[in-house]
């Protein structure tokens, strides 16, 4: 894990799914919803950056999420792809490595240093993989995080 760091995010267009997900079904509904976005790169859109799940709230069993790829230009519309965007924010960014099921210690060292600062956490926030779990092993995994503050 690195140093938590607070920046100013800038505005990125993409393309989503969003979805209410049970939190125990978060990998198996994530992986069906890349894999309904992953034809329109290149051919429909541009991409121009790494995978994300946006957070739009979080409770103990079930997520809201939106799970997708930033695009150049405003993406498009079609079945339950949307176009998105990931907010121009003041958050908190860590860089977790290791598996998935450890963001959570993450997620606990950044709240903390949110408040250690003087500032709250939002009720989103989002992740960008910046390598896939199809070729790298669990312990490798790299996750940006983002938590913005308020």
């Amino acid at each position: 894990m690195s140093d938590i760091e607070l920046i100013t995010t800038k505005a990125q267009k993409a393309i989503a799914i969003r979805e209410k997900v049970k939190v125990k079904d978060i990998p198996q509904v994530m992986q069906r919803m890349y894999e309904e976005l992953v034809p329109l790169l290149g051919s429909k859109v541009q991409c121009v950056g790494p995978p994300f799940a946006f957070y739009h709230s979080w409770a103990e069993d079930e997520v809201d999420m939106a799970v997708g790829f930033p695009v150049a230009g405003e993406g498009v519309s079609t079945g339950r792809i949307e176009p998105f965007e990931l907010p121009a924010t003041k958050a908190a960014m860590a860089l977790h490595m290791g598996p998935y099921d450890k963001l959570v210690d993450t997620y606990n060292r950044m709240m903390a240093w949110i408040k250690d600062n003087g500032h709250r956490p939002a009720d989103h926030m989002w992740e960008e993989y910046l390598n896939s779990p199809h070729d790298t092993p669990p312990e490798k995994l790299m996750t940006r995080l983002y938590w913005p503050i308020v």
